[in-house]
């Protein structure tokens, strides 16, 4: 029998796809938690789909925008008092703002959030996004950081109480990244002439902080060296999506692909020669999943140090790491693996990989949330 004193209100917004998440929320239940969850968003999003179709317990309340705040805040308030949960969990900055202030006016004694981004809303100056992290900051009871990172900007820069900060790693499924089967043929290792193909792949919003354009106009330069190569970017088209096509306009279209999404990462990095993932600060990925997933599939990387890359020793021994907006140091460095003129770098240890595995980050929020909502 489920106990009352883990009965935890699940808010999200602002995701569609979270193995991540679906992980959090299935290892809640079967350590006893009584579960609800409320998505803040329409019933087409993929995570909303997979809860449906595990049968919990799920509400939909169609996401407004921050003029339509009041109403979703009138609409969580309404799940709140109906459910009575001793814990409040939200993830999304969205759901974090509404179910915070929601959560403090009816007073749900714990209110626990995610901290997924980092110094996006100082960098870009935008004071609506910089008064609602304050709020919840101040309204939780306890913030999960993804990162190290983010625990710095929110102790540094947002004065939060150090007590009240958690680092939990972000998780992916090891296993699927490390087989190696899942292709016909291993991945080629021979030397790529001018008359081969370089598969090149990046995984990554197309938003300026992400530095996709950097990687694009390396590639352009690589085209006059290597002309068969090619380059396949997936991400969500963000404000930097027209600078990349028109940077790629260079080339012939059939040299590149873009694509919004791809339902199975481990086979797309499987089948690229080179991934490369270069955001434009130290701090501007708050953890970067692709870093892990990418590191684990052993592909050969090219990066810039940000996010949870900061807290692998040595990165330069595992991935080519290039400075900050660089395109040059890119285009050398795909030259260079191109012509194996590079020594090949090591693979990263299981020990530092296995800190984010999905099962140890779902056991991490677990203790987190049943032990705030005894």
């Amino acid at each position: 029998m489920k106990s009352k004193s883990h009965r935890i209100l699940a808010v999200l917004s602002d995701v569609d796809f979270s193995p991540q998440l679906i992980a959090i929320l299935q290892n809640l239940r079967d350590c006893g938690a009584d579960l609800r969850v409320v998505i803040i968003g329409n019933t087409e999003l993929q995570v909303a789909k997979q809860i449906a179709l595990l049968g919990w317990d799920l509400k939909h309340i169609t996401k407004r925008g921050k003029f339509g705040s009041l109403l979703n805040l009138f609409l969580l308030a309404v799940e709140i008092v109906k459910f009575r949960p001793k814990t409040l969990f939200a993830s999304g900055q969205f759901a974090a703002g509404i179910g915070m202030l929601s959560a403090r006016l009816l007073n749900v004694p714990n209110r626990v959030f995610i901290r997924h981004h980092s110094s996006y809303h100082h960098k870009f100056k935008m004071k609506f996004g910089i008064m609602v992290d304050r709020m919840s900051n101040r309204l939780a009871t306890a913030i999960v950081a993804v990162s190290k990172v983010v625990k710095d900007i929110l102790i540094r820069d947002e004065a939060v109480n150090p007590d009240k900060v958690s680092v939990i790693y972000n998780g992916i499924d090891l296993v699927n990244f490390r087989r190696e089967a899942i292709l016909s043929e291993p991945r080629s290792t021979h030397t790529i002439s001018n008359s081969r193909l370089l598969n090149i792949g990046v995984i990554s919003r197309l938003t300026e902080w992400k530095g996709v354009e950097y990687t694009a106009a390396a590639f352009v330069r690589l085209q006059r060296d290597f002309p068969d190569s090619r380059l396949h970017i997936v991400g969500a088209f963000g404000d930097s999506y027209s600078d990349v096509k028109n940077i790629l306009s260079k080339v012939a279209s059939e040299k590149y692909t873009l694509e919004e999404s791809n339902s199975n990462i481990p086979l797309f990095l499987q089948e690229i020669d080179v991934f490369v993932h270069v955001p434009v600060g130290i701090d501007d990925e708050a953890f970067g999943i692709v870093y892990i997933e990418a590191l684990a599939s052993g592909v050969t990387c090219i990066f810039t140090q940000s996010g949870v890359l900061n807290e692998l020793e040595t990165p330069d021994r595992y991935a080519h790491v290039v400075k900050f907006r660089n395109s040059e140091e890119i285009y050398l460095n795909l030259k260079d693996i191109a012509q194996e003129r590079r020594n090949p770098k090591s693979a990263v240890s299981e020990s530092w990989l296995n800190q984010f595995s999905l099962d140890q980050m779902a056991k991490g929020y677990t203790e987190l949330l049943l032990r705030e909502s005894r």
